[in-house]
């Protein structure tokens, strides 16, 4: 499975690249539609009827960030999404991120059992039967990756380089989990090194078009969300939990990051000749 990033976020040659102004005006009026919507689902989340444990509305607030971005820039961002890639090549990315969360899950359980914490498991949320929270969270995870690694993540990396840009996402998607930061400061630190790690794991794996990117990015969230319920329930900000949780983030993210150098010095070794190389970048042709 290649890590490899073959899509590109510049414009196509019939499209004049947007200006540097223009871009951060794009950007600015996605934080601020993305905080507005939030604002606004977490005063309706107590009159909708669903319990937040099971559904917090507030996780559609990047969406609809994007639909307001959307209609103030169409063509800015039209302009500054990437290109698709290989249907195999998405193939590829699902199936690492997949294997990242699932040892995501694997570690922070082990750290749970050795250290003789109780681990919740499969238990019913809200009044709803455990499978019918993992379908609602996989809905929540898209509703907030259509905006993070959708949308934010590959406007940047227009202006800057890729680890700065998942760097960039991955602290205002921390941040604005702003009720977090009043749980104390070892929390709060968990927390941020949680997120920080995941967007370096969801940022690398996620290449191509928009969908391609928020298909991957909504897979992984959603799987990471399942895994930290199984360990901690609703209780996912309690200790230790949230401490083994953010150790095993932390290791996922190296290990991909890991995996992405060694094939990066492999592509790039002497004596790879041009179409060994192309191969290698982009394994469907």
């Amino acid at each position: 499975m290649s890590l490899t990033d073959t899509s590109s976020t510049q414009p196509g040659p019939a499209m004049q690249s947007p200006t540097t102004a223009r871009v951060w005006a794009t950007l600015a009026v996605y934080v601020l539609s993305t905080l507005a919507a939030s604002s606004v689902l977490l005063v309706v989340q107590p009159h909708s009827g669903i319990d937040p444990s099971a559904l917090s509305l507030v996780q559609f607030g990047p969406a609809l960030g994007v639909l307001a971005t959307w209609l103030t820039f169409r063509t800015t961002v039209a302009g500054l999404l990437p290109t698709a890639v290989s249907s195999r090549r998405v193939g590829a990315s699902v199936a690492a991120v997949v294997t990242a969360c699932v040892f995501f899950c694997l570690l922070s359980t082990m750290a749970a059992v050795v250290s003789g914490t109780a681990v919740v498991g499969p238990a019913a949320v809200g009044g709803l039967p455990f499978a019918v929270f993992v379908l609602l969270q996989l809905l929540g995870a898209g509703g907030e990756e259509i905006g993070w690694r959708g949308l934010m993540q590959p406007i940047l990396e227009s202006r800057m380089t890729r680890f700065a840009a998942i760097c960039a996402t991955g602290v205002t998607w921390a941040l604005w989990h702003v009720q977090v930061f009043a749980a104390g400061p070892v929390t709060a630190a968990c927390f941020f090194v949680s997120v920080m790690a995941y967007a370096i794991v969801l940022g690398y794996l996620g290449n191509g078009s928009f969908g391609q990117r928020v298909l991957v990015a909504s897979i992984g969230h959603w799987l990471i969300n399942i895994a930290w319920y199984l360990l901690a329930g609703d209780n996912t900000l309690d200790r230790p939990q949230i401490v083994f949780a953010a150790i095993a983030a932390v290791l996922i993210a190296a290990g991909t990051m890991t995996v992405r150098a060694l094939q990066h010095r492999k592509q790039h070794r002497p004596g790879l000749d041009h179409e060994q190389r192309t191969r290698a970048v982009n394994p469907s042709r």
